[in-house]
């Protein structure tokens, strides 16, 4: 691998702890990456909104992927650099689709917002969503009377659209339907969660953009991940790093294994990078 000159950070189960935070250690050693002149970017499952402002408070990282590499933003200025919205055919399709299951919770992403009807966020864990995650969803999730006709309105517009799928037999009928409908993109970060996107979308194709953008060869890239949607980004990199706390699947398609996100692999695998870049 040639010298690393950009860095690539999936956020949730990778980069931040257990608790969603970036410890202080994983802080430090982001910042001595950009003091070093490396492009630190983020590349998250997340909207923009719902970005953690203790990532975007570090200085110099010039590119935010979000929604899955729908919408990739310039966090200096929170302005949009580049994005694939969906097709709005696609997305009445999917409604249609939707029909046949009414009890199925949705969730509604659009200019870097996530929307949600009200009475999935009164009680997520009814729809499928694990107890855990309830105060994020409804910290960053904005209430809406009903997602389907919020995602019908907006079907021209919308960064992505997300299933909530419970079980295992939920889920594996849901890829199913939505193979047969084509000309989306399709990926997961958690069990409980289907992601859908414009055709163009994924992780691997905003890093590829991006760069494109910075004129940085995939093998001076070092991406980190943890799940199914972080894949297509670890087998662009040059060095792709799974963390110990990812699926199989995951930990097969990367090069290397890093400690888990308890265990601030992100911060250890950098600074053994930095020191022999250094050497």
């Amino acid at each position: 691998m040639q010298k690393i000159k950009m860095i690539a950070l999936d956020l949730d189960g990778t980069t931040l702890d257990d608790e969603s935070r970036l410890t202080d250690r994983t802080r430090r050693t982001l910042e001595e990456a950009i003091r070093r002149g490396l492009h630190v970017i983020v590349a998250s499952g997340r909207a923009y909104t719902a970005l953690p402002k203790e990532v975007l408070s570090i200085r110099g990282i010039p590119y935010a992927i979000t929604s899955n590499g729908a919408a990739t933003y310039d966090p200096a200025v929170g302005e949009r650099v580049f994005s694939y919205c969906m097709d709005g055919e696609k997305v009445e399709q999917l409604l249609e689709l939707l029909k046949e299951e009414p009890e199925t919770a949705i969730e509604v992403f659009t200019q870097g917002q996530p929307y949600a009807s009200a009475d999935y966020l009164e009680d997520p864990v009814v729809y499928g969503a694990p107890a855990r995650v309830v105060p994020y969803l409804r910290r960053t999730r904005k209430s809406i009377p009903d997602a389907r006709t919020f995602a019908w309105e907006h079907r021209h517009e919308l960064d992505s659209l997300d299933i909530i799928a419970s079980g295992p037999m939920e889920r594996a009928e849901w890829i199913g339907k939505l193979e047969t409908l084509g000309g989306i993109y399709v990926t997961s970060s958690v069990s409980y969660r289907l992601e859908i996107s414009n055709e163009k979308g994924g992780k691997g194709a905003a890093l590829r953009e991006v760069a494109a953008r910075l004129q940085i060869q995939p093998d001076e890239i070092v991406a980190f991940g943890n799940a199914e949607n972080d894949m297509d980004m670890i087998e662009f990199a040059g060095l792709g790093v799974a963390v110990a706390n990812s699926p199989e699947i995951v930990k097969k398609c990367a090069d290397r294994i890093a400690p888990s996100n308890q265990d601030e692999g992100v911060a250890q695998v950098l600074e053994e990078l930095l020191k022999e870049q250094k050497s």
